[in-house]
């Protein structure tokens, strides 16, 4: 049974990057390992390929690759003869030629123990290959090394786990070309004939390696954007900018089966003629891949030769450096942008050609001698496309305008190192030769018929096709033109995309967009949309027609929270709605249409508002959406009324139970004056009369009249100083709320409350002030039925007994 061994934590901490020295206690038998500095490190859990052991007994005879466990030092068998036997195990390391160990734990487990008691050191040795017909306990595989002895002195018996370094063993049998490795398990020479001291372990055993292979050097080498390793001086010219260098890194544990490793690639630059002006630079933690540096132009110089390698790097060991490549600098770029030119499409401020006309563009290196070639574009700010420069630096190319109106071209030089000139704008006009669409679709489901006419000459064929639609191509007649029907069955916005075609192949192309309604259309005469009209009580009639073909019924509703309900068409596909609405103001109808295969239409949203034939009034002072109320017996207030009727002549008022009144209406308006006699709850009721005589309904308007009683005293005024401390003052209080019976007051804002009953809604207090200073006086009336007036505040001072005597 093989048992696999879990790393110890001083690999784990390693595995995390963590650079330390681990003091670890172990369980004897176990082996205790100071930590390496931190690395990326790859691990590998080996199991022995071929186990055997000899046994004194039989001097002469090896056991190999049997069933059970393997004895190690002695025991006596049932016919009480004494055996001896040590252990063998071999394990294939050609994975790790190459590599540096940095470690190398063997584990086993006990299966039997002679006594418990017993706990003899067991020594684990390097030894030579087991051959099967030669070796015995009479000639053993040779001894090499001893490496390591496992100590046990606690723990369970048996052994769950026995661990041994074996580190070194792997390191000598690499060194010295093997492929295997033989490890043996004996106890010391003193204690292998004691009975008392024999063991057993499995024929698994486990080598847990922590190895690492230095990096792969690295390959495909480049210089500049794309340019291969020059190996040889002087190597591509390179251009102003960057210089970007670049490899592919690879390193042989990231495809082994152990550990990927962390790789960095080492960059160097130096000039030919200076190798001690070395610039270096490392790219950041990456895999295996592509990696690339930039060295900037602060370290490079005009014309000067350098030399570059680069070598890959993990956090244990390095590559060897790379080839040499080499690179010349030129930053010195065109000094003049190229010239630009055409006879199909001069630059002269006339339309030529047209769309779908190819025509000639020839670039020239306008006097600048090592152009290698341009780039074009009729994007501004893009280098666009390539074309390499003929000899004497020019280039010609084809450009087939697909757009009419003005066009540009905008191109840039390219000399040999790669540095670009500035760009010529070069501006031209090309024609409208795409064909005239005429014609109308207005529907869904709804034939059109369109019309194509050619705007080249000897057009011969048409291409059409609406989004979403399958390309259709209809022929032309001797006039050039063609007329296809068109049906769509899908709405929304549908572009149209039509080219012509003449007998020698050129195309010019035209798109048309049209707008198919796919939701239903409403209309009312009594309610027209976006207009006020109509009123309360007044009937209106809603006409719903279709925008997709098949409607059997149409789903509307008032919004907002209106139930949605159904009315069913005709065959036509055409509802009409009766409604009178039972309130005035702004009104949302929702509709949309259900087709017979059960398709729903988006909705159609149609706003109106309700004229409101009862007036409206807005207090001026008196209104109870101010916060508080103002004003007052005695302050007149205004309030404006105005109808959205528009032949109201007059409005009828009253205030309260007062008389009936009149007042004309001009425009629909009229100000109402009004000086109230009391305080508190009152109502203003106004209706509005026609023309023709005809009245509104009365809308009643309420509102809040100041009604806090009035305070007046000559012994002590308010707002101003009088009296003295121990002078009595009369205080005397005036009712503004009719049916006020008693008054409430308090002296400062924390002061008892008092009563004090009024007659006819009048009463007088009498108050002597304790001392000089600033007095607060609050008080309110109450009526019979307990109806509270609006608070009085009353402020006033008191002079001092002996005041100071003025200079």
């Amino acid at each position: 049974m093989l048992h696999e061994i879990r790393t110890p934590r001083w690999k784990r901490l390693a595995g995390r990057g963590r650079a330390a020295t681990v003091t670890v206690s172990m369980a004897a038998g176990l082996v205790a390992v100071v930590a390496q500095p931190a690395y990326a490190i790859g691990y590998h859990f080996e199991e022995n390929s071929s186990w055997a052991y000899t046994d004194a007994h039989r001097p002469t005879k090896i056991y190999i690759d049997g069933e059970g466990d393997l004895p190690v030092g002695s025991w006596v068998d049932d016919r009480d003869r004494v055996h001896t036997a040590r252990a063998y195990y071999t394990f294939d390391i050609t994975r790790y030629r190459g590599a540096v160990i940095n470690s190398a734990i063997v584990s086993a487990r006990e299966t039997s123990v002679t006594d418990c008691t017993q706990r003899p050191p067991v020594e684990l040795w390097r030894t030579a290959p087991v051959v099967a017909d030669k070796s015995n306990w009479k000639s053993p595989p040779a001894e090499l090394a001893k490496l390591y002895t496992s100590v046990q002195t606690e723990g369970g018996c048996p052994r769950p786990r026995v661990e041994w370094n074996a580190a070194e063993g792997v390191r000598q049998a690499l060194a010295e070309g093997a492929s295997t490795l033989t490890l043996a398990l004996r106890l010391p020479a003193g204690l292998e004939t004691d009975p008392a001291q024999g063991r057993r372990f499995t024929s698994s055993l486990g080598l847990s390696v922590g190895y690492n292979h230095p990096p792969s050097v690295p390959t495909d080498l480049t210089t500049g954007s794309d340019k291969p390793c020059a190996t040889t001086a002087p190597g591509p010219l390179l251009g102003r900018g960057n210089v970007g260098l670049a490899a592919t890194i690879s390193d042989p544990d990231n495809v082994s089966g152990g550990s990927a490793d962390n790789l960095t690639a080492l960059f160097a630059v130096w000039p030919v003629d200076n190798p001690a002006a070395r610039v270096e630079r490392t790219t950041g933690l990456t895999g295996v891949g592509r990696v690339g540096v930039g060295i900037p132009l602060e370290y490079l110089e005009h014309g000067g030769s350098y030399a570059w390698a680069v070598r890959t790097s993990d956090p244990q060991d390095a590559s060897a450096w790379s080839a040499t490549c080499y690179f010349n600098m030129d930053m010195t770029g065109p000094d003049q942008p190229p010239t630009v030119s055409s006879t199909d499409y001069p630059d002269d401020g006339n339309f030529h050609s047209g769309t779908g006309i190819p025509g000639e563009f020839s670039f020239g290196p306008n006097g600048v001698t090592d152009i290698e070639g341009y780039y074009y574009s009729t994007v501004g700010g893009a280098l666009g496309d390539w074309v390499a420069a003929g000899p004497g630096g020019t280039a010609t190319v084809t450009i087939t305008p697909q757009e009419s109106g003005g066009a540009s071209l905008y191109v840039t030089s390219v000399d040999r190192a790669g540095n670009r000139s500035s760009a010529t704008a070069y501006r031209y006009l090309v024609r409208d030769n795409g064909p005239i669409v005429e014609g109308e679709i207005t529907a869904v489901g709804v034939s059109g018929t369109l019309t194509f006419r050619p705007r080249l000459e000897g057009v011969v064929q048409y291409r059409y096709q609406f989004n979403g639609e399958p390309e259709q191509i209809i022929a032309a007649r001797a006039d050039g033109s063609a007329e296809v029907s068109v049906t769509l069955l899908a709405g929304g916005f549908r572009e149209l995309t039509v080219t012509s075609r003449t007998a020698a192949g050129l195309e010019a192309t035209t798109t048309r967009t049209f707008y198919l309604r796919t939701e239903p259309s409403v209309t009312s005469v009594e309610y027209p949309r976006y207009e006020s009209s109509g009123g309360t009580g007044v009937p209106g009639r809603f006409t719903f027609t279709p925008g997709l073909p098949g409607v059997v019924s149409y789903l509307y509703s008032f919004a907002p929270g209106g139930p949605e309900q159904s009315v069913a068409a005709d065959a036509t596909g055409t509802a009409v709605l009766s409604w009178t609405p039972t309130v005035a103001g702004l009104h949302h109808l929702r509709v949309r249409s259900v087709s017979a295969d059960g398709t729903q239409s988006p909705v159609y949203d149609y706003l109106f508002t309700v004229i409101n034939h009862l007036p409206e009034v807005v207090g001026g002072l008196y209104d109870d959406t101010y916060v508080d109320p103002y004003g007052g017996p005695g302050v007149t207030g205004w309030f404006y009324v105005s109808s959205a009727v528009a032949d109201v002549t007059e409005f009828v008022y009253q205030f309260n139970d007062g008389p009936q009144q009149t007042i004309p209406a001009e425009f629909g308006t009229a100000r109402i004056l009004f000086t109230p006699t009391f305080g508190g709850r009152q109502v203003l009721e106004v209706g509005s009369r026609t023309t023709s005589g005809v009245e509104s309904a009365v809308v009643s308007f309420p509102f809040q009249v100041y009604s806090a009683p009035l305070v007046n005293s000559a012994d002590y005024p308010e707002n101003a100083y009088g009296g003295l401390p121990g002078v009595p003052g009369t205080f005397t209080l005036t009712g503004q709320l009719p049916g006020t019976v008693e008054y409430r007051y308090r002296y400062d804002f924390f002061g008892e409350e008092q009563t004090v009953a009024a007659t006819d809604g009048n009463a007088s207090i009498v108050w002597t002030p304790p001392h000089s200073g600033w007095f607060y006086f609050e008080v309110y009336g109450v009526t019979a039925d307990g109806t509270r007036s609006d608070t009085r505040s009353y402020s006033f001072g008191v002079r001092e007994l002996n005041p100071d005597p003025v200079d």
